[in-house]
């Protein structure tokens, strides 16, 4: 991709919000938007520079019980977070709602999703069941640039809270996924610090 700045070329600002079994956790970024075609063809656009520009702290996904995510305490958190990047709502022109892992699977999964994009701007907004969620991950380990690079198959393993994903890239594409409900939350220790 040719990363030359042109005339048409937008930065804009994006955060991304992951909610996942254990932690929540959001990262905003400068995105440089770069039109790809010409006048005479349909728009064509591609994120052609990306600057993380602040990385929250991880904080533990806030349950009212069991089946239902605390949605006050996660607006505490982004007010928070927010703050401490320096941004307000009117800042930000892009960004996603992702919720991963168990989380996902909650009363009020998707209630949640749609607060917060109606809180944040454009948003992308999405349940990420266990093949997209192994795939993001391994996009954003490198896993997928990698297996650009190498002959053989490249396996990014993503352990959770809740879950454990393992996506395989070969040639740059994501050849399948596996999840095993096992993860960090199902690691108990007794009070000498063995295992359970």
């Amino acid at each position: 991709m040719d990363t030359s700045i042109s005339r048409d070329d937008q930065w804009v600002t994006s955060i991304g919000i992951d909610l996942g079994t254990g932690t929540t956790k959001l990262i905003v970024s400068k995105l440089r938007i770069s039109r790809l075609s010409n006048d005479y063809s349909l728009p064509d656009y591609a994120i052609a520079e990306r600057n993380l520009i602040y990385c929250g702290g991880m904080h533990p996904t806030p349950l009212i019980d069991e089946e239902t995510i605390d949605v006050e305490r996660i607006a505490a958190i982004l007010d928070l977070e927010y703050g401490r990047a320096g941004i307000q709502f009117a800042d930000i022109d892009t960004g996603a709602v992702i919720i991963t892992g168990e989380t996902a699977n909650k009363a009020n999964a998707r209630q949640i999703l749609h607060q917060l994009a109606d809180r944040s701007g454009d948003f992308v907004v999405a349940t990420a069941g266990p093949d997209l969620e192994g795939m993001l991950a391994g996009k954003g380990s490198g896993a997928e640039a990698r297996s650009l690079e190498l002959a053989g198959t490249v396996v990014n393993i993503d352990i959770g809270a809740g879950t454990a994903n393992a996506a395989f890239f070969r040639g740059g594409r994501c050849e399948c996924t596996v999840t095993l409900r096992i993860g960090g939350k199902s690691i108990r220790f007794d009070a000498k610090g063995t295992i359970q």
